[in-house]
């Protein structure tokens, strides 16, 4: 009677992360690692089958064990090939798109195989569009970045899982919360409404308007600027998602710095301004 082969799956969307050139190094150099452990599994299972030509199946294996990585660069640079190759190329892009490694591929290409054990990571560090107004604000941020481990040694699944797990918690974004769905629902409510109600208030009080004698083209105005109002918050609230980023590239020419510079100054600036005119009213 044939036991079966009971295979485990482990996989994690990626909600935040953020890295650079030498933590993305570091990670890949840890999978690395971890898929020689699964190539020296493979080769004992061999061994104990006792399958003939040991030492080119030893060969086959180790070179099977060398990862390939897929790196594209937001100006449609490709890089394909083992870790040392592609981050000792000079075409290595400033700011990478996206990472894609897979440890079962080179076993797939030389030698149609699949191994028991293995694992893929996918990033993504692309960023939302400012005036992409297909997208609604009120869902998640699209990102497809995502890690998946499985095979039938479960110490291994495991084991590698929680250490891609661990790395990818030590470095999260600085403001992941706000690439969560119906956080724009809330702010609507908690500051879009009233900013709205507070604009027209501010418009109604003008001089310009003082001096309108048709209260049907004051109302039309001050709908206009109401749902005007509403607009900004919503580019305003799509920026916030491109300044800080769910999964971030840190590089030398990323203007990201001088980008949340300006965010902080502009909320500051319009919190300060409401702030006073409420103060203004309670003291009067």
């Amino acid at each position: 009677m044939q036991n079966d082969v009971v295979r485990n799956k482990l996989s994690k969307k990626i909600g935040a992360l953020s890295l650079d050139k030498d933590d993305l190094r570091k990670l890949l150099d840890i999978l690395q690692q971890r898929a020689k452990t699964a190539s020296e599994i493979e080769y004992k299972r061999f061994e104990e089958k006792k399958v003939e030509n040991l030492e080119q199946v030893k060969h086959n294996v180790e070179i099977c064990s060398m990862l390939k990585i897929t790196i594209v660069g937001f100006k449609s640079e490709e890089l394909f090939g083992t870790i040392e190759d592609v981050f000792g190329s000079v075409s290595f892009p400033d700011s990478v798109k996206t990472i894609y490694v897979n440890s079962d591929v080179v076993y797939r290409a030389n030698f149609n195989y699949y191994p028991s054990n293995h694992f893929q990571l996918y990033i993504d560090f692309s960023k939302p569009k400012v005036f992409d107004f297909s997208f609604q604000p009120s869902d998640r941020t699209p990102n497809d970045s995502e890690f998946i481990v499985q095979g039938d040694e479960s110490m291994w699944v495991n084991g590698v899982f929680h250490e891609i797990d661990a790395f990818v918690k030590d470095r999260p974004s600085k403001a992941p919360k706000i690439h969560r769905g119906s956080v724009y629902d809330i702010l609507v409510w908690l500051v879009g409404l009233p900013l709205g109600f507070y604009i027209c208030n501010k418009y109604e009080l003008s001089p310009f308007v003082a001096s309108q004698e048709s209260s049907f083209l004051n109302n039309l105005a001050m709908t206009y600027f109401f749902f005007l109002s509403l607009f900004l918050l919503r580019v305003l609230f799509h920026y916030f998602r491109w300044v800080y980023p769910m999964i971030e590239y840190k590089s030398k020419r990323d203007r990201s710095a001088a980008h949340q510079a300006a965010v902080l100054s502009i909320t500051l600036g319009i919190l300060g301004k409401v702030l006073y005119d409420v103060f203004q009213i309670f003291l009067k």
